[in-house]
């Protein structure tokens, strides 16, 4: 789960006067959900890279906010987009059906974990395939490290923001 110490992070963001910031990690766990009030760009970044390395950030919008695609930059971190702006029922839909229990968000909070969570279900058929063989080949302690090097490959691979 980490590439050298640092802990490999999906984001999804909601830029705005309250910035929202979820972060997951390649198991699908919530390592942050968090709302800064007036926040800089420099503090964004800090409280993002502060949970670990975010090498994909995505947001609810189709056309991303300026200050999103900076954030991005900055980290060289690649983007996943919806091909059109998540509706509220969109956003809904994919929290219940990704959460095991419900979780107390506002709606900033509930835009970026909803984007997470699209960015995250790019890779988890790739993901769970990969685990299958290893089960199969009776290798499952090697999931972390072969799932981390899959998901560096397939970042690698992204060239632009990628819309599904």
């Amino acid at each position: 789960m980490k590439t050298g110490e640092r802990q490999i992070l999906i984001g999804g963001i909601d830029v705005g006067l309250h910035t929202s910031i979820a972060l997951l990690d390649l198991s699908g766990e919530i390592v942050c959900l968090d709302t800064l009030v007036h926040p800089k760009n420099s503090q964004t970044l800090d409280h993002m890279m502060d949970c670990g390395n975010v090498l994909i950030m995505s947001t609810d919008r189709a056309k991303p906010p300026s200050q999103m695609k900076k954030l991005a930059s900055s980290i060289s971190a690649k983007m996943i987009l919806p091909a059109k702006n998540m509706t509220k029922k969109k956003k809904r839909l994919l929290i219940l059906d990704f959460l095991e229990e419900e979780i107390k968000m506002n709606d900033h909070e509930k835009s970026a974990l909803a984007s997470a969570i699209f960015a995250y279900k790019k890779f988890r058929p790739s993901f769970k395939k990969l685990q299958d063989r290893l089960e199969k080949d009776k290798k499952p302690h090697e999931f972390e490290r072969l799932r981390n090097e899959l998901f560096l490959k397939m970042v690698k691979d992204i060239n632009r923001p990628f819309r599904k």
